[in-house]
């Protein structure tokens, strides 16, 4: 006689077995799901990126390591803003935008 799957309903939250509610139970199998998939590198834009730890996420294809949302990728800010006030020829002020890059690591 061979045992049952247990699992195949429940995915990744059959771990909870009948404890929490239904609704609770596929929300968690989502995410978890979801953080366990492949990710757009937003540095090298390949389909390698994975979860290494809780916020820590590793590319395959070209190494870099960055920090993020626990269970998702979340794209970094890619430009600072930075509204600066110049005088003008009749004084009055202008305003100048300085477009930065964010620091590498």
């Amino acid at each position: 006689m061979t045992m049952a799957r247990r699992t195949k309903k429940a995915g990744p939250a059959g771990r909870l077995g009948a404890r929490y509610g239904v609704r609770v139970r596929r929300r968690i199998a989502e995410i978890e799901a979801q953080g366990r998939g492949r990710h757009e590198c937003p540095k090298c834009r390949s389909k390698t990126m994975s979860r290494t730890s809780t916020g820590i996420w590793t590319c395959r294809h070209c190494g870099s390591k960055i920090a993020s949302s626990a269970y998702n990728l979340t794209k970094p800010v890619a430009v600072k803003r930075e509204v600066r006030h110049a005088p003008t020829e009749e004084g009055a002020p202008e305003e100048i935008s300085v477009e930065e890059e964010p620091e590498k690591a």
